[in-house]
């Protein structure tokens, strides 16, 4: 198995033994689609504040934190793009998301290693900024897994009626009417 093949592994595997049975306990009118977009606004938001309280707190202006600036903007563009092709995914059809998104869920686990990483050494109140960052990246991964995650099927109504199943000329004990 070739390395590009055990990571492909590794990420179907986060997928279908992960998120897949999480996404299938949800709530009944709470999709894993509707959750994972919300994740990611969230990391946005999130992202958004950690962005915004070095330029509160310190004085920092926006050509210090340009590339922060342009990189939620990046973001933003991004979770406005999996806004519009929510309707793609179809209960009972397979999810084409999870194809599609199968780089960025991998390059979204690499950025939140490195994140994790860069985060251990920073000092003071850097570090708060920096977990701030972190948290963003993890929930942003996790919206992405969730929607990657196959819809649940559409309920099937079943028949309270009782009674024969066969009508007409059968009667009771499968007798034919005469």
């Amino acid at each position: 198995m070739t390395l590009p093949e055990r990571i492909a592994h590794v990420d179907d595997w986060l997928l279908d033994r992960l998120f897949q049975p999480v996404a299938d306990r949800l709530p009944g009118r709470l999709t894993a689609l509707q959750l994972g977009l919300s994740c990611q606004l969230g990391a946005l938001m999130l992202d958004g504040l950690s962005l915004v309280l070095p330029m509160l707190l310190f004085g920092a202006s926006l050509s210090n934190m340009i590339d922060s600036a342009l990189i939620w903007c990046i973001s933003l563009a991004f979770f406005l793009g999996m806004k519009r092709s929510a309707p793609m995914v179809r209960p009972g059809m397979l999810n084409p998301l999870r194809p599609l998104l199968r780089a960025m869920r991998l390059l979204s686990l690499a950025f939140l290693a490195y994140q994790l990483f860069r985060g251990l050494g920073a000092p003071g109140f850097i570090w708060l900024l920096t977990q701030m960052t972190t948290i963003s990246q993890l929930l942003f991964t996790v919206g992405l897994y969730l929607v990657a995650c196959q819809p649940r099927p559409p309920y099937q109504r079943m028949s309270t009626r009782s009674g024969p199943i066969i009508e007409g000329a059968w009667g009771a004990g499968g007798r034919i009417n005469s």
